[in-house]
């Protein structure tokens, strides 16, 4: 997984995240699959980056827990929900308490680690927020389509704190198939309403920092500009339903400073 800030045409900063997961089918019905993954071997890769935020990322990662991720899933192989999410959320407290010490507990730096920490304390924010690889790799299952003919529709595409619903445009397409190696490749992409995503961001503003000013927030946005979030994921998957290759783009910001984070997966 890459992370890199990009300014104007610049790009400001890049983190590079490697790890292995192991996924094991648990259990299955007529109905449903419980599905367990479990991450090791991470490292962490940064560039131009103080040895004050590497230390931080490495105690974090030293910190038990927060490793295996339980899931359901229906017949189909769709994502229904996490099942140890409780463990999940316990990780995060530990964490957010670490970080205040590593800081020095100072309240104006507690305040914005509580802000960080306090959307992943509900099930569905874990869901929505914290296992993007698993939706990545899941991202096609449950799908009926047709070669050379896109499926357009909307949906609602939950917000990172899991306690909002913004509507997405979203376009899915099988882009080939390939008997000689009985496997069929697939693209779709999410395109975020604008609107509703600034509507967000202002929110989670107010959360990170809650001692701001009304009038400050509404400046800082206006000096920003118009936001955007995008979306692309394409995967090639073998006849048995799971992906032997996944990469997911997502993109987000606005003309003076935009996120992108692009996650590849392989089975190996």
């Amino acid at each position: 997984m890459e992370n890199y800030e990009v300014v104007g045409e610049d790009t400001t900063d890049r983190t590079i995240t490697n790890y292995l997961v192991d996924i094991l089918v648990v259990d299955s019905t007529e109905t449903s699959y419980k599905v367990r993954w479990t991450y090791r071997d991470m490292k962490v890769h940064f560039e131009d980056v103080d040895s004050l935020y590497s230390g931080l990322v490495n105690k974090l990662m030293s910190l038990s827990g927060g490793t295996v991720v339980e899931i359901q899933t229906d017949e189909l192989g769709t994502f229904k929900e996490v099942s140890n999410w409780e463990e999940i959320r316990d990780y995060y407290l530990v964490a957010k308490d670490s970080m205040k010490v590593f800081f020095g507990n100072i309240p104006q730096v507690n305040d914005v680690v509580d802000g960080m920490f306090n959307t992943y304390t509900t099930k569905s924010a874990i869901e929505s927020a914290s296992i993007k690889d698993i939706h990545q790799f899941l991202n096609f299952h449950g799908a009926e389509l047709k070669i050379g003919d896109p499926v357009y529709s909307t949906m609602k595409f939950p917000d990172g704190t899991g306690t909002a619903l913004m509507d997405a445009l979203v376009t899915i397409e099988l882009t080939g198939i390939y008997p000689e190696d009985d496997d069929y490749s697939v693209y779709s992409i999410v395109e975020i309403n604008p609107d509703q995503l600034k509507i967000l961001a202002k929110k989670n503003v107010r959360i990170i920092l809650p001692n701001a000013e009304e009038a400050e927030i509404e400046e800082a946005f206006e000096q920003i500009g118009e936001l955007w979030s995008v979306i692309e994921n394409y995967a090639v998957i073998h006849h048995w339903g799971w992906p032997r290759y996944t990469k997911e783009v997502r993109t987000s910001g606005s003309d003076k400073k935009s996120k992108v984070e692009i996650r590849i997966m392989e089975i190996v």
